[in-house]
């Protein structure tokens, strides 16, 4: 820092009005800094889209329709031996039928999930399930237990809630297509 300058100012005198041009800058900066983080806050939430009243959604280029939503009671670990599901558990069973590109390579890679009627959220493959034999519920034809014909196959996924749990709704979300909205199939 230097001294005075020749009329016998100091730092603070000499720079006045570049402090007080800085304070609404600094405001203005954290200002348009927050109305960046609340429109990219408002963007993360995606919108509901509902499916026709014949169950069926047509969305990101396919149709999807919820052919089975079950406890899963009849999983299996390797050699065929049964699979127990842990303490205080519910182990659910999601069946979509899946219809779009005859290619297998253009159907669109989902994440599915169940909701509960408190509103909480529960994803496919969970870690209590590790051990058991599940397929990847993914949308894609490769893990379909229905060969894919012109376009048409099943995707399973499994999930785990704590016993006594109410699921409301099954949840599709095309996160590599469209991550402004998701499918979601009242029970």
């Amino acid at each position: 820092m230097r001294g005075p300058d020749s009329l016998g100012r100091g730092w603070w005198r000499r720079n006045v009005w570049g402090l007080v041009a800085l304070l609404p800058m600094l405001v203005l900066m954290v200002a348009a800094a927050g109305y960046s983080d609340l429109e990219f806050w408002q963007r993360g939430k995606p919108a509901v889209v509902l499916p026709a009243a014949d169950g069926t959604a047509d969305f990101a280029g396919i149709r999807v329709r919820v052919a089975e939503l079950v406890q899963a009671t009849d999983l299996k670990r390797g050699l065929d031996r049964p699979f127990v599901v842990p303490d205080n558990m519910t182990a659910w069973r999601v069946v979509l039928d899946v219809e779009g590109p005859t290619d297998p390579e253009q159907v669109p890679f989902c994440d599915i999930s169940i909701e509960d009627t408190a509103g909480n959220l529960y994803a496919d493959n969970p870690k209590e399930l590790s051990s058991a034999r599940t397929p990847l519920g993914n949308c894609k034809p490769d893990n379909s237990p229905v060969p894919a014909a012109s376009g048409r196959h099943q995707t399973v996924a499994h999930f785990v809630t704590p016993r006594g749990v109410d699921i409301a709704a099954v949840r599709v979300f095309f996160g590599g297509v469209d991550q402004t909205r998701y499918v979601r199939f009242d029970r």
